[in-house]
């Protein structure tokens, strides 16, 4: 099915089983049906908990050209779920993934949904592209307007975009129990962002697993096992088994 955000037509897939949704974003270049979300859902779904699996911009079926997605972009693709599932659930869980990691932050810092759970999350968006790129490759991101950093060009809107938002500020207004995992040997999204981010919670009840040995996609299938497991048992123990 299909709703309308201020960035154009979102595409979700709903799994209802409860009167408590977890909403399952998913990383760039993925989409609704990625390995972790199906697994997730699977998890979710068993203990009676209804989830909500949707595109963002530029994914998948929704809207939007990929090339020009940005943080704030992503953000309109989840108030829009969000408020979908507000009007037809009565506690929400939010689940993001790499990219979304901040735009899940930044939501919650709004909503403050029942709980959170983020997998190996971006926390400070502009360090990560500086710690890829260094200031040279930066300038002439802006010269040139894209570059492709993952075989997909993408503009440089991204980055001003990302200027936007106060990552540790959003993260200080959050209140909602908080987990985040992470795997050690994370080459894409180095571990530091993880912790900064555990530091940076608002949240009274907060938790960072790290998972020895696994990487940014936690193509282990134990280490997958694992981090699948400990999300989806966060997120039941919070909103509920019905």
């Amino acid at each position: 099915m299909f709703i309308e955000s201020k960035s154009g037509k979102v595409a979700l897939k709903e799994q209802a089983h409860g009167k408590s949704v977890a909403i399952l974003s998913h990383g760039y270049l993925s989409n609704k049906d990625s390995r972790t979300n199906l697994e997730v859902s699977r998890l979710l779904n068993q203990a009676g908990i209804s989830t909500i699996s949707y595109d963002m911009y530029g994914h998948g079926e929704s809207e939007g050209d990929i090339e020009h997605l940005t943080t704030s972009k992503a953000v309109d693709s989840l108030n829009a779920v969000y408020d979908y599932a507000a009007s037809r659930y009565e506690k929400i869980g939010l689940d993001g993934s790499s990219f979304t990691g901040p735009v899940s932050l930044i939501v919650a810092s709004q909503r403050q949904p029942d709980v959170i759970a983020l997998k190996c999350p971006v926390f400070l968006p502009l360090e990560l592209w500086k710690w890829r790129l260094g200031e040279n490759g930066i300038k002439e991101w802006q010269r040139k307007g894209y570059l492709q950093p993952f075989s997909r060009k993408w503009h440089y809107d991204v980055y001003e975009d990302a200027k936007k938002y106060d990552m540790r500020r959003i993260a200080a207004a959050i209140t909602s129990p908080a987990l985040v995992v992470h795997g050690n040997l994370d080459a894409t999204v180095h571990i530091s962002h993880a912790e900064n981010l555990i530091f940076s919670l608002g949240s009274e009840e907060k938790r960072l697993v790290v998972v020895e040995g696994a990487d940014h996609f936690f193509r282990d299938p134990e280490h997958f096992r694992k981090m699948s497991a400990v999300i989806s048992g966060w997120i039941t123990d919070h909103l509920g088994s019905q």
